[in-house]
């Protein structure tokens, strides 16, 4: 039975919609903890150049939504990114 994830509350950004900790297998299939970002990026169907601006705003806010998690949860090995 796989580990069900950890909704991490009080994280907010505009561009997330979620954000949990999860376990999963990294290199030599080491256990890691994995801190996973859900995207809620606006569609824009008349310019599909918008997805590498919310990109980017995200990118440029990570370090500060990676420390509130780990003031939360710990420390964690990646952090991965889903967009829809």
């Amino acid at each position: 039975m796989l580990p069900v994830p950890e909704q991490l509350k009080g994280i907010s950004h505009p561009l997330v919609s979620s954000i949990c900790i999860r376990k999963g297998l990294g290199a030599n299939n080491q256990e890691e903890d994995i801190l996973v970002i859900d995207t809620r990026f606006p569609d824009d169907e008349k310019n599909k150049y918008m997805f590498d601006s919310y990109l980017m705003d995200l990118l440029v806010d990570l370090e500060e939504l990676k420390k509130q998690a780990e003031q939360r949860v710990g420390k964690f090995d990646r952090i991965d990114i889903k967009t829809h």
